[in-house]
């Protein structure tokens, strides 16, 4: 059996924001701007079809990592494991400072790491996303899937 964990390459608000882009190229066809309107469609569909994916089959005790667009298998990272130990949920704290002409400010924000303990302390990184509750949702089917704990570390830090 094999199972995928899919994300999105590209923003939620870009993937929303298609149907403008798509309005936007049909109008451009209509006005005999043609290629620049196909170029518009294409943009949208690698948009639409861009995806982190990491792929591991049981049977074949092999993992992929890779990006797919366009349904083409870019960056493929393929490893074989003998046994899996758990998955360990980790907090990351984060901050980015931006500086302009007026004011400069300091952004803060908090991540949730799902990483794959295999052979002896090798890891994988599974998903990264800002709630923990949908993390833990998402993962609750994947680890039983390839039947190991799941371990928070992410409570003291």
């Amino acid at each position: 059996m094999t199972k995928k964990i899919v994300i999105p390459y590209f923003p939620k608000g870009m993937k929303w924001s298609t149907p403008l882009l798509f309005g936007l190229a049909v109008f451009l066809s209509i006005k005999g701007l043609i290629v620049i309107g196909v170029l518009l469609i294409l943009f949208i569909i690698l948009i639409l079809t861009s995806n982190y994916v990491t792929e591991i089959s049981m049977e074949q005790k092999r993992y992929w990592d890779y990006l797919s667009m366009m349904g083409i298998k870019l960056n493929v990272e393929t490893t074989s494991f003998t046994y899996l130990d758990r998955i360990i949920v980790t907090k990351g704290n984060h901050a980015q400072r931006v500086n302009s002409r007026l004011q400069s400010r300091t952004m803060q924000w908090t991540s949730y790491t799902a990483t794959l303990l295999f052979d002896h302390q090798k890891t994988l990184d599974l998903i990264t996303v800002m709630d923990k509750r949908e993390l833990i949702e998402e993962l609750h089917a994947f680890a039983a899937f390839l039947n190991v704990p799941i371990e928070d570390r992410s409570k003291g830090v």
